[in-house]
């Protein structure tokens, strides 16, 4: 199939094939992971779309593919990755079958060339990347087919047929590329509403932060949510039946870490271990193992909760395997530890075990604990907003209140975003800064989605705080910084240019507007059906988010 590839020298897939590589190794060699080896087909699915069927080998490639496995966990959750490489497979599939339906064709060879030209498509995304040369400069085709087999998980073969559905669905995004023309005025009134800009500072309060704070929900205070929401929890759980039906074993947990790196010196890795020894015994003599945690724990995301852990299956604890298998080998009640594991030392608590269907009254109780859980922690983030801006009124200094933060100009706003998401809730709020940015809808540059303060932020005057506005998991007090009108003398002299700018513009909408459009009809027809145990992530509880076809904004 690939004689041609074979004789010649096309070296810029080598280039692709290794910048994939390296996010395959980290899903397939990372903590948690399912390994990505190759094993033949798979018959299992990850979606069945009006007819035809995407395998779980070409969702975890697109991932891969997407560079999903580069972001940790909790942040890929956080921007639903997962959910949306769904969404554009699903999207590939109605493409391809609409294709199909016009007559169109792809050939294995027309893939082939473009890949031996050093292209690919990538969930509707063309590729081209520069050449890297590999063994002596010629393409050795034995090692392209290792390089797909046991890293990529797909073989040859079948790499090919995903780039044939992923050009077949490429036609019929060019032929709406006709219908994609725009007037020189509505280019101008697009060009004058993107040239309004404005620069904000902002403080962001996360909803995180003051978990530590709140504590554990009270019994008076599930039974009170339970009984106000019982028609909604009662709903979640059908919806959620995966997370509480047919089980494996699971065991509730808590735990105490006491920090304490492999390549610490000999004298604090015995200074950790004593104190982790103290406080298992303070533990047996009748302290809490919940107080303990909250005073002696170095793990910021649970100490604030009693060390609680949740529910955990064998191999999704953290803890390794030896540890694991004194977990599913112990008791209700038991103590386990101090156990050296990467953290430092541990002390583990097992509160009690469970398989097999989990009740509506239980699964209500600990879905409640969570929401009200959650819903204290906004309430304290907003209060804390509130408070500043109170402040600020009275005439204090925003820059005094909110130290400013050391920003790195070479960083990326996903990068940024990262690393906000991985602050320790114990740090301070800084004053961030999102730099001049233009309507795009309910999105605000660097801070989120948030449709009053997409509104609110091209009003302000310059100086003006305003705020708390309730963005993602969390609230935001925002202050204008700068704002710059559109410049009319540059739009008459790149007027071509940005004619065609605006028209690559309206063939996207185009495109989304069919695609969204076709997976509502779709799945409203009941012909897409999703595996959601490929949308699982390995992260902490395994808390399922409702997943909708046709829904997924893009994370990026």
């Amino acid at each position: 199939m690939l004689a041609a590839m074979r004789r010649n020298s096309r070296h810029a897939i080598i280039y692709v094939l290794f910048g994939i590589l390296i996010a395959a190794f980290v899903i397939s060699f990372g903590p948690g992971s399912r390994g990505f080896g190759y094993s033949g087909p798979s018959s299992a699915y990850a979606a069945k779309v009006a007819g035809s069927s995407v395998s779980e080998q070409d969702f975890h490639f697109a991932y891969v593919a997407l560079g999903g496995t580069q972001y940790p966990p909790q942040v890929a959750r956080e921007r639903r990755l997962k959910e949306f490489v769904m969404d554009k497979l699903i999207e590939r599939e109605l493409f391809a079958a609409e294709a199909e339906r016009l007559g169109y064709n792809v050939s294995a060879k027309e893939v082939e060339d473009m890949i031996a030209d050093g292209r690919m498509m990538v969930m509707g995304v063309p590729r081209r990347v520069d050449s890297y040369v590999y063994k002596d400069g010629k393409f050795d085709y034995d090692r392209f087919k290792m390089v797909s087999q046991n890293q990529l998980g797909v073989s040859v073969k079948h790499l090919i047929e995903i780039e044939q559905r992923e050009l077949m669905a490429d036609k019929v995004r060019e032929a709406l590329r006709v219908s994609a023309k725009v007037s020189p005025d509505e280019v101008k009134q697009e060009f004058e509403s993107k040239g309004l800009q404005v620069n904000l500072e902002y403080g962001r309060f996360p909803e995180r932060r003051y978990e530590e704070e709140i504590g554990e929900a009270t019994p008076a205070e599930i039974d009170a949510y339970v009984k106000g929401h019982a028609a909604e929890l009662k709903k979640q759980y059908e919806e959620r039946s995966f997370l509480y039906k047919n089980l494996e074993k699971q065991a509730r947990l808590r735990h105490i870490v006491v920090d304490a790196a492999k390549d610490i010196p000999q004298d604090q890795t015995e200074a950790a271990r004593t104190k982790a020894t103290n406080a298992l015994a303070k533990i047996k003599g009748g302290t809490p193992f919940a107080d303990l945690a909250r005073t002696v724990s170095t793990d910021e995301r649970t100490k604030g909760r009693g060390g609680e852990l949740g529910w955990r299956k064998k191999g999704f604890t953290g803890f390794g395997d030896a540890v694991d298998g004194k977990v599913f080998g112990a008791k209700k009640g038991d103590l386990i530890g101090p156990e050296r594991t990467e953290r430092g030392f541990e002390i583990i608590e097992v509160e009690g075990f469970r398989e097999g269907d989990v009740p509506l009254a239980e699964a209500e109780r600990e879905m409640a604990t969570e929401e009200v859980r959650k819903q204290k922690a906004k309430d304290k983030a907003k209060a804390e907003a509130q408070a500043l801006i109170d402040r600020v009124k009275k005439g204090e200094k925003l820059e005094a209140l909110l130290p400013k933060e050391e920003t790195n100009p070479n960083e990326t706003p996903e990068e940024r975003q990262i690393k906000a998401f991985m602050k320790k809730p114990s740090e301070p709020v800084h004053l961030q800064e999102t730099g001049l940015f233009s309507r795009r809808g309910e999105m605000v540059q660097d801070i989120g989605i948030s449709k009053e303060l997409a509104k609110r932020a091209f009003e302000l005057k310059t100086g003006e705080v305003a705020g708390p506005f309730d963005v993602g998991s969390g609230w935001v007090v925002v202050r204008a910084k700068e704002h710059r009108e559109p410049d009319l003398a540059d739009f008459e002299k790149r007027k071509a240019e940005i004619v065609r700018q605006s028209e690559r513009g309206k063939w996207a909408e185009l495109v989304d507007n069919w695609s969204k459009q076709k997976c509502v009809e779709v799945r409203d027809d009941g012909r897409i059906k999703v595996n959601p145990e490929v949308l699982e992530y390995e992260s902490g509880n395994k808390t399922a988010v409702k997943y909708e076809p046709c829904s997924q904004k893009s994370p990026f």
